[in-house]
């Protein structure tokens, strides 16, 4: 199963041409982390108030189009991996024509891998046990994963 939200690219993600600047896509994709873990009951604020973060520590990237101001995006978060400490989280931004026979174009991928963290010196934690049940539907199967 996969988490989706759609957002609007607005002015203050892009530059002077209209185009998404880079590092802002890091920023709409841990807004989208915020909210899958607000969906799944988690959320980073009050993970963060009992004393868990949950920081990158690994971040791959594609870009494969360009998002510009007024688009209209879906961003889905799915998850490759859950360990002791870490996920994996696979992102895909797409671009959402509107139009029935456009469908979606595909703009980026990203890998991420965060670690659960006792904050603030950063020590690594154990997922929860709550969270981790929480997050066990989101974990997706690949090929190589199935009979």
């Amino acid at each position: 199963m996969k988490f989706s939200v759609r957002k609007q690219i607005r002015f203050h993600h892009c530059d002077p041409a209209g185009i998404v600047f880079y590092p802002q896509y890091f920023y709409l994709l841990h807004e989208t982390q915020e909210d899958f873990l607000a969906h799944i009951g988690h959320p980073e604020h009050g993970l963060i108030a009992s004393g868990v973060g949950v920081p990158i520590v690994d971040l791959k990237t594609e870009f494969r189009g360009m998002c510009r101001y007024g688009d209209e995006i879906e961003i889905s978060l799915g998850l490759s991996r859950i360990g002791n400490a870490s996920i994996g989280m696979h992102y895909e931004i797409h671009s959402c024509s509107g139009l029935p026979d456009m469908g979606q174009t595909l703009k980026l991928i990203a890998k991420t891998v965060v670690v659960c963290s006792e904050i603030p010196h950063g020590k690594v934690l154990p997922i929860p046990d709550g969270l981790r049940a929480a997050l066990l539907p989101y974990l997706e199967t690949t090929k190589e994963d199935k009979p």
